[in-house]
């Protein structure tokens, strides 16, 4: 099963000029800084950390990507960015964000010119946000075919962080990045967002009652509930609301407008209500949406179930088979149907090629010896202005 797409099924938007307002300059200007890396773009501020997409220095440090997400916090509101830094030290996997480690740095404050903050920053991997993506898909939901592949890289990932016993607690769109895999055409969605998550049998985790962790419209019903075990079924939920949303093209819940905490208790924990499912979807995409957002956390189908479900399959078993067949029909008839014209002309191509090559040869020798000639450069020239991207 595929489990990347290419830039054009991702619809990757060519670079484009950003024109900067005053606010965004400021935001640059008051960024944190360090030799290793030069923010270029503040790409949101939240409660207790701020989030850059910046360059790495490639004269400095190698090993850093030419692309590369800053979280900054100032050191005493930095609990949040630690958490999420535990997790990522551990985690090594295809399917989840890489990270390269945190600095500290000094700032200024904003409000008080003559004191210094102490910075936490730490170094992640780029990628578009999958909300982002959606949200500029040109039909405003993706593909079934997309959602497939997107969804199987969820999942593994979410296979593999379940391994390590811990519950991510935050699966939202925003959270999972589409990444370019190998400097390729072809991208990966990838779990990031580890800001709250937790590991069962923890200190922290205790008996698993009363965690309230994650984004209001992706809690699962146990997570409303006081008397519920957080688990990794929270996780399918939260997932199940993601796949939904890159399906439709819209928030989950969207239909009862803005919710905030004690209106989830009533919807979600205290009724019988779950995400609508439109008619309109496949069978097998409806059937697997189900299984997700199965409001009872022990009917509800674990990560290794949801893998095997043929809403991710990419061709039915019997399909398949007929295909294998048909495969093996073909390259029989070619093999026994191959004449003295197609050997001669494969023949032909060959001594083609090796006179190419020759050529080819000559000229480098040719091309070595001449001197070169000096290139003078015109410092008047004017340079282009740097082009900015978003996640």
């Amino acid at each position: 099963m595929p489990s990347s797409t290419s830039s054009d099924r991702v619809g990757w938007c060519p670079h484009k000029k950003r024109k900067y307002s005053p606010e965004m300059k400021r935001s640059i200007i008051n960024s944190p800084t360090s030799y290793r890396w030069i923010v270029t773009l503040c790409l949101g501020k939240y409660t207790h950390h701020s989030v850059y997409l910046a360059q790495g220095s490639i004269d400095k440090d190698e090993e850093l990507p030419f692309q590369i997400i800053i979280k900054s916090s100032e050191m005493l509101q930095a609990y949040q960015l630690k958490n999420e830094e535990k997790f990522l030290n551990r985690l090594k996997s295809p399917f989840v964000v890489s990270f390269y480690g945190y600095e500290t740095s000094m700032k200024k404050d904003e409000k008080y010119p003559f004191k210094w903050n102490v910075i936490y920053n730490t170094i992640h991997e780029y990628g578009r946000s999958l909300a982002n993506h959606v949200k500029r898909h040109g039909e405003g939901k993706l593909p079934e075919d997309d959602v497939r592949r997107f969804a199987s890289d969820i999942l593994f990932g979410l296979k593999y962080i379940h391994g390590e016993k811990i519950i991510h607690c935050d699966i939202k769109p925003e959270n999972i990045l589409l990444a370019r895999e190998n400097s390729s055409d072809v991208f990966v969605a990838k779990i990031s967002g580890f800001l709250r998550a937790i590991e069962k049998g923890s200190v922290e985790y205790g008996d698993g009652l009363g965690h309230k962790r994650g984004s209001v419209r992706y809690l699962s019903p146990e997570e409303l509930r006081e008397d519920m075990v957080l688990d990794y079924g929270s996780d399918v939920w939260a997932y199940g609301c993601t796949v939904l949303e890159m399906l439709t093209g819209e928030c989950v819940w969207k239909e009862y407008g803005k919710l905030g905490w004690e209106s989830m208790v009533s919807l979600v924990g205290e009724s019988d209500v779950v995400p609508r499912i439109p008619d309109y979807f496949s069978e097998k995409a409806k059937d697997f949406l189900s299984k997700c957002l199965e409001r009872d956390p022990v009917k509800r189908w674990s990560v290794d179930s949801l893998l095997e479900h043929q809403f991710l399959k990419w061709i039915d078993e019997e399909e398949e088979e007929e295909e294998e067949e048909a495969y093996e029909e073909e390259d029989e008839d070619a093999y026994y149907g191959i004449g003295d014209a197609e050997v001669e002309a494969y023949e032909a191509n060959l001594e083609i090629a090796e006179a190419f090559q020759e050529e080819e040869e000559a000229y480098e020798e040719e091309v070595e010896e001449q001197e070169p000639e000096e290139i003078e450069l015109d410092e008047d020239y004017p340079k282009a202005d740097s082009e900015d991207d978003d996640l």
